[in-house]
């Protein structure tokens, strides 16, 4: 890209020659004229480079002698200001720069403030799948100081205690949308376990409540050589699918697509049944298989674009049913496990 600057001057004022008294009579093609010179940036002004004085003769501008430049700049009747605009380029700047600031606080004040609302989503689902628990939960224990993270899962359950095995080797690393893969990371690190047993009624050491405390947390001290404290960032009951939502894709009419993601077990969809609002949805190729990691189209016809409820029924590797619901404002749906 060429960069274009430079420097310029335009007219701040123009006199006649014989108000400065430098002429007896006037003349209609002679003035004098104050003029700034400014530096530019792609011609717009940055800042003063001081003004001149020059003489206009029939449209023509010329050098004012330095005699009589010198004689009318000692007179204080004929001081001219700076006009502002003269830095129209520092003022665009600043403006540019205050506007970037203000809207880059609204920005982090939006993204603080979603941070928020999925910090108490996942503390009030994990909370709840805590008081039930089940064989099949996988725990993402992250560092109350630091980035440090460690898997752990449920391996012996009674009416007062839940023991949990987590992984010590820290070589071992998994992505919580691929929970069959952090399955498999307790077979590969079987020799690298730890177990730990606490209270079904002690929540308060294993999940934060308050999203500003989250990292003054008292937490839970492991058996490791770090020796840092944990709480729970995510509990995933891994005994089938896991099913999660796309945002609604429009077809040919009324026809729209609900994208259904499976990131558990495979499993078999036979069954969606409407709740609310005005879509029909077709039953054609029910029922499907929706193995690990792949996706279908649940089809509808009707008003996707405004809200509705629909249930979709599936089964895990033991044949047991579980159904999910799926809510939507019209925009992203939401889903959750009844």
């Amino acid at each position: 890209m060429t960069l274009i600057f430079g420097w310029n001057h335009f007219r701040i004022k123009s006199f006649d020659p014989a108000e400065l008294g430098l002429a007896q009579h006037a003349d209609p093609n002679v003035t004098i004229e104050v003029r700034q010179r400014y530096f530019h940036f792609f011609w717009i002004p940055f800042f003063s480079l001081g003004k001149k004085w020059a003489i206009r003769r029939n449209n023509e501008l010329y050098e004012m002698p330095l005699a009589l430049t010198s004689t009318i700049r000692q007179r204080n009747d004929l001081k001219v200001k700076t006009p502002w605009y003269t830095y129209a380029g520092v003022l665009l700047v600043a403006l540019c720069s205050i506007g970037f600031a203000v809207q880059e606080k609204f920005e982090s004040r939006a993204w603080k403030e979603r941070e928020r609302q999925l910090f108490a989503a996942e503390y009030a689902q994990n909370l709840e799948l805590f008081r039930k628990p089940s064989p099949d939960d996988y725990y993402l224990l992250t560092a109350v100081n630091g980035y440090a993270q460690k898997y752990a899962k449920v391996t012996r359950l009674d009416k007062q205690h839940i023991e949990l095995s987590y992984i010590t080797n820290p070589a071992a690393h998994g992505d919580m949308d691929d929970p069959p893969g952090i399955a498999g990371l307790f077979v590969q690190y079987a020799n690298d376990l730890q177990t730990i047993t606490i209270s079904r009624g002690d929540s308060s050491r294993l999940f934060c409540s308050d999203y500003d405390q989250r990292h003054s947390f008292a937490g839970l001290t492991l058996q490791d050589k770090q020796g840092l404290s944990y709480r729970v960032k995510k509990i995933i009951r891994l005994d089938g699918p896991i099913l999660t939502a796309g945002a609604v894709r429009s077809f040919v009419g009324e026809e729209f697509a609900l994208p259904i993601r499976n990131v558990g077990y495979d499993t078999e969809i036979f069954k969606v049944e409407p709740v609310k609002g005005a879509v029909e949805w077709l039953q054609e190729g029910f029922p499907v298989t929706l193995e690990n990691g792949n996706t279908i189209l649940v089809r509808g016809r009707g008003r996707g674009r405004e809200p509705f409820t629909v249930k979709i029924t599936c089964t895990n590797v033991s044949g047991k049913e579980i159904t999910y619901l799926v809510e939507s404002d019209g925009r992203q749906p939401q889903l959750t496990r009844l």
